[in-house]
């Protein structure tokens, strides 16, 4: 599982290239950032890719009408998002043998894209674009990814047969070829982009649940309201659900551990999400806008909450959010409206800016010690929110100063902790009385997001400085 974890972070990685500090490389005209080629200032016609990149950054060249001829060495291993959009003179491109990432539309608007006639053009082990003019199209076993938009709107190929050792089929990488009905992907491949058989005879000619390579949900057609998602299914593929809005739950096995981005998106009915220990990401707006989901709680073994990834969940009330390591990305809960509390686990480790966002009925949001990533931007125009926390604690000392920090353990909220606090717990626990909804982030002292006898005797032992 964790190597499997370790595949997808390798994508990620190679997807965003974002520079942090920007230095010059030996050659003044081109700007490096720890090996990253991120912008080229010179005036060169045939450029020579220097020595010390190893990879070259979205747009890094992007609009260079001068640029004829790019020659890559052999330890260049990625080439980003629109790396060559629109150099219109570029015709050549040499080397680069190791290249196995290239992005999408990296050499869109160039002559060396838009006039070859090579059957599979390939940099690298990456096919670029595929101009055979056969029906029935092989990938070479060379072949190891397959660019976004390579076979964009070919209306010849009607079958295609992937090569053994073909790992990654990109963004849209068959958009709209109409004719492709028959699809035959090895196990090998473990990630599919957003929208890659869309428009495809194959794709719409699909029932229930359709599934390729190493157990990838591409899409979903049916008409349960109730879905359990199969367990021979390891990874929710981007859009696979997207705009569905028949589904109302949701179970998703513990064979699945990645769900990607937009892969519930727009999901309007969809009321609950069952999350089974084993998933390890939820990518970037997978369940954004889904306006009729009330509650999320996540396993414990989750470790990426992507950017907006609940984001305009309208109706959602209530987030409890286990991990191991977690780290919730940039308004992963912004603008929902309705969410009056969140529950963070002892494990989670970094909580970004906007997570919490933009929500006006935000009563109070635990925040355990191990936090030491958040800022009062976590918060913005989430104006009557207590961030719940220990008083020695980084979120603590960072935002007494420009939130309303309460402590964990005052469950009857009066500014300090006592022995009636651990009463209130136990008398809960017991069924005796019930606490309110707002109280949960202070009761769960020990930040496992339930509330239990456990979290009253932890507080008894605090006053008696047991701990």
């Amino acid at each position: 599982m964790k190597k499997l974890f370790t595949v997808f972070c390798v994508i990620f990685i190679l997807v965003c290239m974002i520079p942090v500090i920007p230095a010059f490389s030996a050659d003044a005209d081109y700007v490096v950032d720890d090996g990253i080629l991120t912008d080229y200032v010179g005036s060169d016609t045939d450029i020579v890719i220097p020595s010390d990149v190893k990879g070259i950054a979205d747009n890094a060249f992007a609009d260079n009408t001068q640029i004829k001829s790019v020659k890559l060495h052999n330890d260049v291993y990625s080439i980003g998002d629109k790396a060559f959009y629109g150099c219109t003179s570029l015709n050549t491109v040499s080397g680069g043998n190791s290249v196995s990432y290239v992005g999408a539309l990296a050499f869109a608007d160039t002559p060396y894209l838009n006039d070859s006639t090579e059957d599979f053009l390939t940099i690298g082990s990456v096919l670029i674009s595929c101009n055979a003019d056969d029906a029935s199209v092989n990938l070479p076993s060379e072949i190891t990814a397959i660019s976004a938009y390579a076979f964009l709107r070919n209306k010849t190929v009607t079958s295609f047969t992937a090569g053994d050792n073909l790992r990654i089929i990109g963004e849209g990488a068959f958009y709209e070829c109409s004719s492709l009905s028959e699809i035959d992907v090895k196990s090998s491949v473990s990630y599919i982009g957003p929208d890659a058989f869309y428009g495809t005879k194959w794709l719409s000619s699909q029932t229930g649940y359709s599934v390729l390579g190493d157990g990838i949900l591409v899409s979903y057609k049916g008409s349960d309201t109730a879905l359990a998602i199969p367990q021979t299914v390891r990874q929710i593929a981007p859009n696979a659900f997207y705009n569905n809005t028949t589904v109302k739950s949701v179970d998703i096995p513990s064979s699945v551990f990645s769900i990607f981005e937009r892969a519930f998106m727009g999901c309007s009915n969809l009321q609950s999400v069952t999350f089974n220990d084993g998933l390890v990401m939820i990518g970037e707006e997978a369940f954004a806008n889904c306006t009729a989901l009330n509650s999320v709680r996540t396993p414990a073994s989750l470790q990426i909450i992507g950017k907006g990834a609940f984001i305009n969940c309208s109706k959602l009330n209530t987030a409890y959010l286990c991990g191991d390591n977690l780290s919730i990305e940039y308004g992963a809960f912004a603008n929902c409206t309705s969410l009056e509390i969140a529950m963070m686990s002892a494990d989670t480790s970094a909580v970004r800016e906007k997570v919490f966002a933009n929500n006006p009925a935000l009563k109070a949001v635990s925040v355990p010690e191990q936090v030491i990533m958040i800022s009062a931007d976590t918060f913005t125009g989430s104006s009557d929110v207590a961030v719940v926390c220990e008083e020695d604690s980084f979120a603590h000392s960072s935002l007494v100063n420009s939130c309303k920090v309460s402590l964990s353990g005052d469950v009857n909220i009066n500014g300090g902790v006592e022995i009636v606090d651990a009463t209130l717990i136990q008398t809960h626990t017991a069924n005796i009385n019930d606490l309110l909804t707002e109280q949960f982030p202070y009761a769960d002292v020990d930040f496992d997001t339930n509330i239990t006898v456990l979290d009253a005797t932890r507080i008894q032992r605090k006053l008696a400085k047991l701990i």
